[in-house]
């Protein structure tokens, strides 16, 4: 965590609440689905397997880079530089880097991946979309919870698509899900336009607050009233702490729940009051049981 994440957490776990004081049926269920569920699956140990694998693995990555954002550790791949323009890809230049750093340092931890995991499987959506695969660690845990659901993800580096491609053929879930690579100008469009209604859209590949808003206003525009927006690192800078309270106060946005390791945003017309929760596993607060 970088300095800025800590006083976010701190801030968070002020305000965060647990499954006891939550009355929507909906919120409690899902939060009970995401956060209490100790529940173990086999894709678990299949997933945390691949990434033993890459781990352990000597290949070095052609990455195409297409933006100049970096964290202080590692760089996601496939992010875009918030200077260019919604018609127009950015230009990419070549970062060479192993996969073993790739697989320790960029994608889901095991503990996100869980939650990915169980989110999906509490939703079961139909229709999903990720932005930003990387090596496809995010990709299998939620491949593996929807088989039978159709999944596009985008990568923008193919070199790392490939790799992705690789793990879930493994695993056995490349009947139903596709990798596509390319900067998101050139395929987010596409890739909405080829899933019409999404039911799930998982943001993973830009860290920046004009990218992420951008991209969750064009897949708002495919939207139905049940699709779930999940976002990941809204707490990991100023900058992205602010574009999670626009996307908040969007006037279409009517629930928004925030586990910080994950952050979801929905536009159902049925929550008639614009509601948003802060929330953590009971354990981490066991005197609030009122």
């Amino acid at each position: 965590m970088n300095f800025f994440q800590i006083g976010e957490f701190f801030r968070f776990y002020r305000t965060a609440t647990t499954k006891y004081q939550l009355h929507s049926t909906f919120v409690y269920e899902l939060a009970c689905a995401v956060l209490e569920d100790e529940r173990w699956f086999y894709a678990f140990r299949d997933v945390e397997a691949m990434r033993e694998k890459m781990l352990a693995s000597d290949v070095i990555l052609n990455l195409e880079d297409f933006g100049s954002f970096t964290r202080p550790s590692f760089s996601k791949v496939g992010e875009l530089s918030t200077t260019v323009s919604a018609d127009k890809a950015p230009s990419a230049r070549s970062v060479m880097r192993s996969l073993r750093s790739i697989a320790s340092r960029s994608g889901s931890s095991a503990a996100q991946g869980q939650m990915l995991f169980r989110l999906v499987n509490h939703l079961k959506p139909k229709t999903l979309l990720e932005l930003g695969t990387s090596v496809g660690i995010g990709a299998m845990y939620l491949a593996s919870a929807a088989r039978e659901a159709r999944f596009l993800t985008l990568e923008g580096s193919p070199e790392a698509a490939q790799v992705a491609r690789v793990n879930l053929d493994c695993l056995g879930l490349a009947k139903n899900t596709e990798v596509r690579d390319g900067p998101f100008e050139q395929t987010l469009t596409t890739a909405l336009q080829d899933l019409k209604l999404p039911d799930f859209v998982f943001f993973d590949g830009n860290h920046r607050p004009e990218p992420t808003l951008r991209y969750f206003e064009e897949c708002l525009t495919f939207a139905h009233n049940k699709t779930a927006f999940v976002f990941d690192d809204t707490h990991w800078s100023e900058g992205m702490a602010e574009a999670w309270q626009k996307i908040k106060s969007h006037p279409r946005v009517t629930l928004t729940l925030d586990f910080f390791e994950l952050s979801l945003a929905f536009t159902d017309p049925d929550f008639r009051e614009k509601q948003h929760f802060n929330i953590l596993p009971a354990r981490w607060k066991p005197w609030r049981f009122f």
